[in-house]
Parts: structure tokens; sequence; C-alpha cells
């Protein structure tokens, strides 16, 4: 780690240690564009950001810890002697937490971060596997692989194909139920907190709320009472490629359905060296298999 200027690193230590540039800068005895520009001018020649910004508060990335060590020990000694060798703060060691969905995870996802994590063991990996959406301000996840139509204005990332759906029932299911229409078919659809989801504005036009025999908020749950015979469902392409004993009915629907699959982070964490591999690592592999996400 090679550094111009080693009072930068006490500007670093003290932000961390009061999270706020305006307290930084009465502890510091500067003005806040000062402590600003130090930190940013630090950051840029490192290549990579040291703090999460949400709001007024600064939070450390693990990525400045090296720099926080280096500042208590210079601290220790009053300012004399150098500073210890630090870790690589290129090497992929710590944590990285990442949000999916359940049918996502369950289409392939877990593959490609199983070949990522092969590759870099001494990287942990927090997997967070639910339809809620996660606040990426607020440091619940690093990355988040999620369908959306238009995610937040906050996040940045990228559309990496189409998520396609389509509808779906068992064979034991269809031997009393063939060729019946759409609205006297018994449905499987998602519960309230998926309404302004595709599938569940899907469920909204074209489903009668009669024939709605059963809902919930996964599409696992949905898949495995499809599976058991209770009726038929709208579900994600690829996760229903992988359930061999359901029968795609796609003549119900009025027209191909398809939202789109984004990787996102938040715009603090994109040149964090963890974040960016893992990124560019699952946007790769997508890319390649985007055919059978998008149902082809």
């Amino acid at each position: 780690m090679h550094v111009q200027n080693w009072d930068d690193y006490r500007f670093v230590a003290v932000l961390a240690r009061s999270g706020t540039v305006a307290e930084a800068s009465v502890l510091l005895g500067v003005d806040k564009t000062t402590v600003k520009r130090r930190i940013r001018a630090l950051e840029a020649s490192l290549g990579y950001p040291l703090f999460l910004r949400s709001g007024a508060q600064h939070h450390a990335l693990p990525e400045a810890e090296p720099i926080l060590t280096a500042a208590r020990t210079l601290e220790a000694a009053l300012g004399g002697g150098a500073l210890p060798a630090g870790q690589d703060t290129q090497a992929l060691t710590g944590n990285i937490t990442v949000t999916t969905t359940d049918s996502l995870y369950l289409s392939g996802i877990s593959e490609i971060i199983d070949a990522f994590q092969s590759r870099h063991p001494a990287l942990r990996i927090d997997l967070l596997v639910t339809t809620r959406k996660l606040q990426l301000e607020k440091m619940e996840a690093d990355v988040a692989i999620r369908p959306s139509d238009s995610p937040p204005d906050n996040f940045v990332g990228r559309r990496v194909c189409d998520l396609a759906f389509g509808v779906y029932a068992s064979p034991a299911y269809l031997a009393s139920h063939t060729g019946k229409r759409r609205d006297q078919h018994a449905w499987l659809t998602v519960s309230d907190s998926m309404t302004n989801s595709p599938p569940g504005r899907w469920n909204e036009a074209f489903v009668p709320k009669d024939r709605r025999v059963l809902r919930a908020d996964s599409f696992i749950a949905i898949a495995e009472a499809c599976r058991l015979g209770r009726g038929a469902a709208l579900l994600p392409k690829a996760y229903a490629a992988r359930l061999p004993d359901l029968v795609p009915l796609d003549h119900l629907m009025e027209s191909p359905l398809a939202t789109g699959l984004w990787l996102l982070t938040h715009s603090d964490l994109r040149q964090n060296p963890r974040v960016r591999a893992f990124m560019d690592h699952l946007g790769r592999r997508l890319s390649r298999a985007k055919s059978r996400f998008a149902g082809g």
C-alpha cells in the first residue's frame, strides 16, 4: 500500500469515528469542504471508495480497515515511525452480502455464485434469499440480483437479460381440466406483497378473484402446490424448466410476459473490489445463460 500523504489517513480515521463530515471537520479543525476534498482525493488515488454514504452518515467499508489500522498505529506512536505493512486491499477477502429471490437462486444463480466462491475461497458470501426489497442504501446487502421493471434510481447496475414467465400445471391436474378456459381453472397466485410485480399485475388483469385457490409470496411454494395438482400457476420459465413434472400452458396467456433481470449495487459500492469482481462474474455468466432466463 503506497501512500503519498500520511495525514490523509488521519482524516479517514476521524471521519470513521465521528460518522459525519460536519463532526470530523470540528475534530480536525478544518472546514467541511477540506474533509470532503481530502477523502475524495485519497479514494481517487486508491481507485475504490472507503466509505458508504447514506445521507450525512459515512460508514467505513472493509477496504478502509488497513488505513484505520495504520492511523491507529501512528496515533499510538504520536506520529513517529513507519506504518506496518497492511493487508492487500485488492485481495478478495472479507464478506459480501448478496440478495436474490428463491426462484432465481434455484434457476441457476446458485451455480454461478458457487463458481465465483470456488475462485475466491477466502471471501465469505452472506446470502439473503427473500422477495422483500432490501435497502442497499442501509447496507442490508451489497449486491442485489432481482427481477424489476424499473429499479430504484439510487442503485447502479445493469439489466442483464429478460426474465420470462409462463403458465404451468401438473399432468394430474390437467387430467380433469383439459380444454378449460382460463377463467375456469383453479389458480395459484402471488400474494398481496407481490401485487405490483409483473406476475402480480397479470393475475389481477386475467385471473378472477373467485378462481384463486391459493396465494403465496414465494414461487417455490406456488410451484410446489402446482406440482401437487392444486391448480394452474404463472411461474418464471427458468425455474419451471427445472421441474419436469410441470406442463406448459402458454395458450392461456394473451401475449408473452417478461420483466428485466437486474444486477444492482449502491453507487458508493460500485468500485469496491469485492463488489466489482462479483458483479463482473455474474454479469458474464448471466449473459451467457440469458436464453434460459428469457424462456428460449
